[in-house]
């Protein structure tokens, strides 16, 4: 991947990663402030479920900042398994004695699983790096305050319950404003690279799938927003858009969506690829 010459010198790269940003829905309303000087598809890995497959937001987002497909990020799934104290015995004493699996089972049980979380993540992270100064907020499984109190059972409530989606939408609408602000007081401070996540349209478009009008209003809201982040950021200072897949009629698609203020010359990129990306840039430029 190349970067034409002369576009940049000393810079920062802002990463804002907005969840189920939908390419189409960019490109039918136009939403130039959201596509930037250049903008695309990326591919993302696809995650296995009882319903075929779609791209899960805590694996491509851990993508996303490792650079490494999930097979060697660290994990493949939502849920990964739980151990616990009676794994090691459970499976030694199964091993040495095959008809005692039964038995075992009554009291093993099914193998619990949980969230992945940080630990997970067996690939160094952009934020990990000794040699770049970075910022990283609300980032899925890596901060453990990615996801807002009403995201989970409240967007199924919200789909059926009139009453509380209302709730939801207020929880929505408290999030944009307030991680809006976050990155506003972020361009004050000292660092190389930062990144700021937001999951509310993920929601929008989950719980309001029948109702265009309303998304559309979300999707300006965005393209207000990096409107006027433009007018605030420095001028050598690079923003990076970024999704972890797009949605249509309440269901993922197999994409992903990227922007950029600056030509990068890509061409449907993996969603791999940008760390790496975003590394050399800052690195060859500022401390070479």
């Amino acid at each position: 991947m190349e970067i034409e010459d002369g576009e940049y010198s000393s810079m920062r790269v802002f990463i804002l990663g907005i969840d189920a940003l939908e390419y189409s829905l960019v490109e039918e309303w136009n939403l130039k402030y959201l596509k930037q000087k250049e903008y695309g598809k990326t591919i993302v890995p696809l995650t296995k479920t009882g319903v075929g497959s779609h791209p899960a937001t805590v694996v491509v987002w851990s993508c996303f900042i490792t650079g490494k497909e999930p097979i060697d990020m660290g994990y493949e799934t939502i849920k990964i398994p739980k151990r616990d104290k009676l794994d090691d015995l459970y499976w030694s004493i199964k091993t040495r004695f095959p008809k005692s699996e039964k038995i075992l089972y009554y009291f093993h049980r099914k193998k619990r699983s949980t969230t992945p979380t940080r630990s997970n993540i067996k690939a160094p992270t952009l934020f990990d790096n000794p040699n770049i100064n970075s910022i990283h907020m609300h980032i899925p499984v890596y901060d453990n305050d990615a996801f807002p109190e009403y995201r989970g059972v409240g967007t199924y409530r919200a789909v059926s319950d009139k009453y509380y989606r209302k709730i939801y939408e207020k929880g929505c609408l408290k999030e944009f404003d307030e991680r809006t602000e976050e990155v506003y007081n972020l361009l004050d401070k000292d660092w190389d690279i930062s990144m700021q996540y937001f999951f509310l349209l993920d929601g929008i478009q989950h719980v309001f799938f029948h109702n265009k009008l309303k998304i559309m209003d979300y999707y300006m809201k965005f393209n207000n927003f990096v409107a006027n982040l433009t007018k605030k950021i420095d001028d050598d200072d690079i923003i990076l858009i970024i999704s972890d897949h797009g949605q249509k009629k309440g269901i993922h698609t197999d994409y992903g969506f990227y922007s950029s203020n600056i030509k990068l010359n890509l061409k449907k990129p993996k969603i791999y690829d940008f760390k790496t990306l975003v590394e050399k840039m800052v690195y060859e430029n500022n401390y070479n």
